[in-house]
């Protein structure tokens, strides 16, 4: 595979300034963009004023690998690199994105001779400094072009061109889901540890030996010894699980395919239920530290 030299990084918060960070560290010449000023300041390698600016600062056929919210943000970010690329050129969006959109936005593109390829990224922000799993969907005459990115980004064996367009994104998103009911099984199985027959049971080592030659052993679990490492019973942490809307799609989508993904439909009635007013079980509590070890996600605490 032929390496790339150079690629625009749109969006450089935790996700977005960590890929720019990585590339720059293996040597590629990055420049980024991001409507936040003091995250453009704090990126690493060069940045741009505006979209218009890093498309200037590209030599086609450029690579633009956008890291924003999934939702509008995505849009305005395509709509504003479809007036500034040309033809031959490949926009990669590494967000959540749910996969009916990405179709739409491919075609969008496509008319401006513009490459969409969707990406689903796994590995939260340590994993975008360290080596992603990614999951790609969209042209295959376009991957290929780019697959030494995908290559340097991930870890070993950690990404994939799964299909057509939308498919890297329907990809990430059951992956989601299911991360959604193996941290909800986590979250219940901790809570019967706690809450149980047997006072005082250490629940770090617990995750310690599940994480050592369990069938359980898991990222999740290494994360969760993280977290009881921090606090081994969670005080002061309000067990209030949001859902960023892959758990939702999914279900939806099981929905759709008359396909009953039952655990995953429960663990997000689960996190529904936990925004219910009340400080949340332990079982909830484990779930918002979870997703503050692997996402950087923000916790609430109970005197808030």
């Amino acid at each position: 595979m032929s390496r790339l030299d150079e690629v625009g990084v749109v969006g450089l918060g935790k996700m977005g300034g960590n890929v720019a960070e990585n590339l720059v560290g293996q040597g590629y010449r990055v420049v980024g963009y991001d409507v936040d000023d003091e995250a453009a300041r704090e990126s690493e390698g060069e940045t741009a004023e505006t979209i218009d600016a890093l498309a200037d600062a590209l030599e086609p056929p450029r690579v633009v690998w956008v890291s924003v919210p999934c939702g509008d943000p995505v849009d305005e970010t395509l709509d504003a690199l479809a007036e500034a690329l040309d033809d031959g050129d490949t926009v990669i969006d590494a967000g959540n994105s749910d996969f009916r959109k990405t179709r739409e936005r491919a075609e969008r593109l496509e008319k401006e001779g513009v490459a969409l390829l969707d990406a689903g990224c796994s590995g939260g922000p340590s994993g975008a400094l360290e080596g992603l799993s990614i999951m790609v969907g969209g042209d295959k005459e376009a991957y290929e072009a780019v697959e030494p990115l995908f290559d340097d980004l991930s870890v070993e064996g950690g990404y994939e061109h799964f299909g057509p367009t939308g498919a890297g994104h329907y990809v990430k998103m059951v992956h989601n889901g299911v991360e959604y009911a193996m941290m909800q099984a986590i979250g219940e199985g901790f809570e019967l540890l706690a809450e149980g027959e047997y006072d005082d049971i250490d629940l770090e080592d617990v995750a310690r030996v599940w994480s050592n030659g369990s069938v359980v052993e898991s990222r999740l679990i290494r994360l969760t010894r993280r977290a009881f490492a921090r606090n081994p019973r969670l005080e002061g942490i309000k067990g209030h699980v949001p859902d960023s809307g892959e758990g939702r799609w999914t279900v939806e989508t099981a929905i759709q395919n008359d396909v009953p993904a039952t655990g995953i439909a429960h663990s997000l009635f689960a996190r529904y239920r936990s925004r219910s007013g009340d400080e949340g079980t332990f079982a909830d509590k484990v779930l918002a530290v979870l997703r503050h070890e692997f996402g950087g996600h923000d916790i609430e605490k109970e005197d808030d």
